[in-house]
């Protein structure tokens, strides 16, 4: 039938395999040159993914270097943190070395100010009529024996307080005998009481000695 068909208008299977082959070579033709496009989209696509990943990895470099960067900085840190530590320990035990240091500027101060009025208290009394004398021999064996006696305890160097308020009450109460009983009932010396001087040093050091010259 269609064979009969191509036979009654003329055709032969030539002809229709020529529109055929064209035909074919034109879709070839056009899926050539799609193909083609297809192939430079995906170069292009390539080379673009290749700079983002090479920028990727360049970042992610520079991420580490800054990581490591702030590891350095945090560890500096904890070094700075402890030092800070150590600096606050020395300082306090600097506080406490002043504040022993003022203890002793403070105890040495009331030293003066006892060696004041000890000084104070006898030049009173030489000036009330006590015999110089005795004073005179004591700071002549003071400077004859110039040895310094150790003690550990530095507060016995304000012992003198006492011991100089009983003197100088003894001093008195002889004068006042003198005065009052004149030539006629003569005086006994009170052989059994000791004027004692203490010389006080800042270290606490205290140079002890009596009237009559034995060392205690």
């Amino acid at each position: 039938m269609g064979y009969c068909y191509m036979w009654w208008k003329g055709w032969s299977f030539s002809d229709v395999m020529f529109v055929t082959k064209h035909n074919m070579a034109n879709a070839v033709a056009t899926v050539s040159k799609q193909l083609e496009h297809v192939s430079e989209a995906v170069t292009s696509t390539k080379r673009h993914l290749t700079k983002r990943l090479e920028n990727l990895d360049w970042k992610l470099d520079e991420q580490k270097e800054t990581s490591k960067l702030i590891a350095n900085d945090v560890n500096e840190v904890k070094s700075n943190l402890n030092q800070i530590g150590f600096d606050i320990e020395s300082i306090h035990q600097m506080v406490s070395g002043l504040e022993g240091k003022l203890e002793v500027l403070e105890s040495k101060q009331d030293m003066t100010i006892s060696g004041l009025s000890y000084l104070c208290h006898v030049a009173g009394d030489i000036k009330d009529g006590v015999n110089p004398k005795l004073i005179q021999d004591i700071g002549a064996k003071l400077i004859e024996h110039s040895t310094a006696t150790f003690e550990d305890n530095s507060t016995k160097g304000l012992q003198f307080i006492a011991e100089t308020n009983e003197s100088s009450a003894t001093e008195k109460l002889i004068i006042s005998t003198k005065k009052s009983d004149g030539d006629d009932y003569p005086v006994k010396s009170v052989s059994t009481m000791k004027t004692r001087i203490h010389r006080s040093y800042p270290v606490g050091i205290s140079l002890t000695r009596n009237a009559l010259g034995s060392e205690l």
